[in-house]
């Protein structure tokens, strides 16, 4: 059976980003949007169908932010990791 495709379009690392910036865990936003902690945790990594705009609402006041904001939340850039490396490749 192939896998089910995700109607979400940002980043799925963007909400888990969100949760963390909130100091929120999983399972804290789970109870709070009435889901398993399990479901939470496909959303993150893009494998579970969106969440509704209701779960969108609500997750929204538990991480401080206005639902008009999640746009540009949502399509920040993911910074470039090879920019922090400790040991940046040398160019001849």
């Amino acid at each position: 059976m192939p896998k089910r495709e995700t109607k979400q379009q940002e980043r799925p690392s963007a909400l888990k980003e969100l949760r963390e910036a909130a100091g929120l865990t999983q399972e804290q936003v789970a109870y709070h949007l009435k889901k398993a902690a399990s479901t939470i945790r496909r959303w993150e990594k893009g494998d579970e169908p969106s969440m509704t705009r209701r779960e969108w609402l609500e997750f929204c006041k538990i991480i401080n932010k206005e639902f008009d904001e999640l746009p540009e939340l949502l399509s920040a850039p993911v910074p470039d990791e090879s920019l922090y490396s400790e040991h940046p490749q040398e160019t001849e």
